[in-house]
């Protein structure tokens, strides 16, 4: 069994129905190699929200929430986390050493409880131009520190500005369209089934 920690765009939000999102995609696909995954993603949630509840509590930030933070997965026992937190910590201000040192700690969690992790970088965004240049910066170091575990969906999502790719938007400039869903679906897929980062289902 496999789950979902993550925000709007895990949660399906930019698909035309339920079944175009990228994890229920996924589900599909790994339901006929023997695999369940629980989608724990809902809309709006932060890096903060998802860290353990025993994390510090920080001034001014969101605090974990046990129903759908890395708690809450493990306690399903499950093999493999996907984690997907694309904008929202920039799009509220935080800052990369925090956004990064979060999704570092959610990883740490899930790995010190026995199942693997695959960490999607952030997506593109129609985000003010400072904030926009700070997503290369996040995902270069979570890539640095994931390795083979990181799905990089950013720049095949991204148009010359940087921002969502028209073909992708859904029309707010934030969530994916069908065809977005269907791109990060088949980069998660393949890294899955490539056996690079976990042995690819049997």
């Amino acid at each position: 069994m496999w789950v979902v920690l993550g925000s709007s765009t895990a949660a399906g939000f930019g698909a035309s129905s339920s079944s175009q999102a990228w994890v229920a995609r996924l589900a599909v696909a790994e339901s006929s190699r023997g695999v369940t995954i629980i989608n724990l993603a809902r809309g709006g949630l932060t890096t903060y929200e998802a860290l353990p509840v025993s994390s510090p509590a920080v001034a001014g930030r969101p605090v974990p929430d046990p129903s759908v933070n890395s708690d809450a997965a493990m306690a399903l026992r499950p093999k493999l986390v996907l984690v997907s937190f694309p904008t929202n910590d920039t799009a509220a201000g935080f800052g990369v050493d925090e956004v990064v040192s979060n999704l570092l700690t959610i990883r740490g969690a899930v790995l010190a409880g026995g199942a693997s992790v695959v960490m999607l970088s952030t997506q593109p965004r129609n985000l003010p131009d400072a904030q926009l240049a700070q997503l290369p910066t996040i995902d270069d170091r979570l890539a640095a520190a994931v390795g083979n575990c990181f799905v990089a969906v950013r720049a095949p999502l991204a148009g010359r500005d940087g921002h969502l790719d028209p073909r992708y938007d859904s029309g707010d400039g934030i969530h994916p369209n069908d065809a977005g869903h269907a791109l990060i679906f088949g980069l998660v897929d393949a890294l899955l089934q490539s056996g690079r980062c976990i042995p690819a289902p049997r």
